[in-house]
């Protein structure tokens, strides 16, 4: 079987992702003009926008097919970058818009908290590499659409929680908000161990294509592990930093109120969602401090 060839001309116009990026950024420019972002959020939007182009329509995709590598930095960048650029930019209008509304409100109080976001999020990581679920996404196309749309949308839920402008809403204070990124991370971190030392190919689609830059099937699934393990490392570190410095910002807030109790009275903290004023009790919206 010859080698495969990946070039840098190998950009793919696949027309389903095309209208879905297309209907996307209109529908965020209709939401932005409703409900005004902050001024940092279309940046982050667009910034998701350009990881999907990425991740989707670059050679990265053609690659993909030949190589498990190239298919788990297609993975991240859905998971981990484009997901949290996107949750970031959601203008907290909007959020309150939707809590007005009692059927998106009740979905809403189902999915976006830490215990359903998190079993989300890591459920469809790990469901898709079953090996069955990860070889049907390389031979029918829908599937493998399913896959992409499954990781935006759940890692958009996850992220939600992490970087909620909404605090009290999704019911996360800082340190379960900690606890949810350290729980992703070691999720992430078994399944790259476990790919990284595997003793066989695990997806038999890899071991019937033609092979990419020389990698064998098992090499290139050790390769993959190792980029799922490291990238993941260094993708959950950002937000740990952030948080880690708001839990900083929160407790020296709490050390000058103890020196000076006559600013109490200014200390309270409004949720942009809601509309409401309450104590700094440790659930200070992360987004803030993007914003």
């Amino acid at each position: 079987m010859p080698p495969a060839v990946l070039r840098w001309t190998d950009w793919s116009a696949d027309p389903l992702v095309l209208a879905a990026l297309a209907a996307s950024a209109v529908g965020y420019i209709g939401i932005a003009r409703r409900f005004p972002p902050r001024r940092r959020q279309p940046l982050a939007f667009w910034g998701g926008q350009l990881a999907l182009v990425v991740g989707l329509l670059s050679p990265l995709d053609a690659g993909a097919a030949y190589l498990f590598t190239l298919h788990m930095l297609q993975h991240m960048l859905l998971l981990l970058v484009a997901a949290a650029l996107f949750a970031l930019a959601v203008p907290p209008g909007l959020i309150g818009w939707a809590y007005g509304r009692p059927a998106v409100r009740r979905v809403l109080r189902a999915v976006w908290n830490p215990a359903p976001a998190f079993a989300l999020f890591t459920g469809a990581l790990l469901a898709w590499h079953l090996p069955a679920a990860y070889d049907a996404t390389l031979r029918i196309p829908w599937v493998h659409a399913a896959e992409h749309l499954s990781f935006v949308v759940t890692g958009l839920i996850f992220w939600g929680v992490i970087v909620s402008p909404a605090p009290a809403l999704v019911r996360a204070p800082l340190g379960v908000r900690f606890a949810l990124l350290i729980g992703a991370d070691v999720v992430n971190f078994v399944l790259g161990f476990a790919l990284t030392f595997a003793g066989r190919p695990f997806y038999s689609a890899y071991t019937a294509v033609p092979r990419l830059w020389g990698l064998s099937p098992l090499d290139d699934l050790h390769l993959g592990g190792v980029l799922m393990w490291v990238m993941g490392q260094m993708m959950y570190l950002i937000p740990v930093l952030i948080l880690l410095n708001v839990i900083l910002w929160r407790d020296g807030g709490r050390d000058r109120l103890r020196l000076n109790p006559s600013a109490a009275g200014g200390s309270g903290l409004r949720d942009d969602a809601t509309g409401e004023r309450g104590r700094d009790d440790g659930t200070r919206p992360v987004s803030g401090m993007l914003s």
